[in-house]
């Protein structure tokens, strides 16, 4: 069966009507659609991913959801890592957006899941000009894997910028990754405490990260 959306639930618990009411006038905000594109595996964490996303997507007309089982679109398969599902990216009209989610976004990660949609809706607040000349400053292809824990507040904002570099510059891709998924990720880098941010595959570096300390880190690779 095509892995469609109305072949998942409609709603899900971890969107409880507060939070709603707190997205809302963030998701009113968007100018342009957004699609969320998300492979899903056959584990319980993928239909809870389908589950947030029709939820989502239920909030406003400018939002939507493709589902994809592993396979079925290799391009897309590389640009998401459908090696860690399920795998959410972020897509506009001219593409996709560099953004991807590994698990649901649940806890304190909402809100860079808030802050993707609103970059990718073209309702972000802009950045001063300084902090656009350092993220312009990055001129090689850069994978930022962001390792978190749903629960850390330092984790949600280092996503943040991480995605935000990712949206303003063409050479970066950013991931948002639930360690607490994964455990072969946790026992390849030796997670101890997060956010840990993996670059380009090897790289590690602990803690959390200013926008100027991570631009300042990205541009030295």
């Amino acid at each position: 069966m095509p892995l469609q959306p109305e072949n998942y639930p409609a709603e899900s618990p971890l969107i409880a009507p507060e939070l709603e009411e707190q997205l809302q006038p963030l998701l009113d905000k968007l100018a342009s659609p957004v699609t969320l594109v998300c492979i899903l595996g056959e584990d319980e964490k993928s239909g809870e991913m389908a589950a947030f996303l029709n939820h989502m997507a239920g909030l406003s007309p400018r939002l939507s959801c493709q589902f994809l089982a592993p396979g079925e679109d290799p391009a897309v398969d590389g640009a998401l890592d459908a090696s860690l599902l399920p795998a959410t990216g972020v897509y506009t009209q001219a593409g996709f957006g560099r953004m991807v989610f590994h698990g649901v976004p649940g806890g304190k990660e909402i809100t860079g899941f808030a802050g993707a949609l609103l970059n990718a809706g073209g309702a972000a607040k802009p950045l001063d000009k300084p902090t656009l000349k350092d993220i312009g400053k990055i001129k090689k292809p850069t994978d930022i894997r962001v390792c978190v824990s749903l629960a850390c507040h330092h984790c949600a904002q280092l996503v943040m910028s991480a995605q935000r570099v990712a949206w303003e510059n063409p050479q970066v891709t950013a991931h948002m990754i639930d360690a607490n998924l994964y455990p072969e990720l946790v026992k390849k880098y030796q997670i101890q405490r997060v956010p840990l941010t993996v670059l380009n595959g090897d790289k590690t570096v602990p803690g959390g990260k200013t926008m100027a300390e991570l631009t300042t880190l990205l541009a030295k690779l």
